[in-house]
């Protein structure tokens, strides 16, 4: 995932690992051979259009906006449907008003439009206030989460215990796609702990007892640490 900072003149930059702590007590309790967290690409302002999402002290907050302003206002020069006219005109509207469009409301279709005109403040924003002095993986895990992401966790005794990222909503069967397509493909049912059950059972074997199968369309929630049954 690729999140850019604004504001921030001295936030790391290149990849970085999104360090979640329940990974390091799972360790204690599964013994893996080694740990991996995930793979998160850390960008300056000069890439805000590259983000999928964005870090931005609050007194920065003026600039994605007057940014989005002018590429609206450049829009409406040239747009001529009356829907899209009434959807840009919108947007200055809320634009003029200070307001990030991340914090408006709009429709699946007005969306689709809105994500392929290069607008920033769209993106989904995690605002900080620079003088709270928050550790930058802390800032960086909130913005993670800010940005309707979660993740999933594989493990076993000798094995590498990983966590994977997907978005908030995604079902087992494309969980199954992020780690490889032939796991996906070859899906018959997926193993479910939940990281609570797991902490609370102290081990692997205890913990089998909250252990449920379950199928394809099932939504996968945060931290669930889950197995995979495939075939191909």
């Amino acid at each position: 995932m690729k999140i850019a900072s604004i504001g921030l003149p001295d936030f790391p930059m290149g990849k970085k690992s999104l360090i979640d702590e329940r990974l390091n007590v799972l360790e204690e309790i599964m013994k893996p051979s080694k740990t991996t967290f995930i793979s998160m690409e850390l960008l300056d302002s000069s890439s805000l259009k590259d983000a999928e999402a964005i870090i931005c002290e609050k007194e920065s907050k003026l600039d994605l906006i007057i940014s989005d302003l002018e590429a609206v206002e450049n829009r409406l020069l040239r747009v001529t449907e009356e829907p899209e006219i009434k959807l840009f005109n919108r947007l200055k509207e809320i634009l003029e008003k200070n307001i990030c469009l991340c914090e408006e409301t709009f429709t699946e279709d007005e969306r689709k439009i809105l994500l392929n005109s290069n607008l920033i403040s769209i993106k989904p924003i995690y605002f900080v206030d620079k003088n709270e002095n928050k550790p930058p993986q802390e800032i960086i895990f909130q913005a993670y989460y800010a940005a309707g992401m979660i993740c999933f966790i594989t493990g076993a005794k000798d094995k590498e215990l990983r966590s994977w990222a997907i978005k908030k909503g995604t079902t087992a069967l494309d969980a199954a796609g992020a780690i490889h397509s032939d796991i996906k493909r070859g899906f018959i049912k997926v193993e479910i702990i939940s990281y609570d059950d797991l902490v609370k059972a102290g081990s692997v074997i205890g913990a089998k007892r909250f252990m449920h199968l379950e199928g394809k369309e099932y939504i996968m929630q945060d931290a669930d640490t889950v197995n995979f049954r495939f075939n191909v």
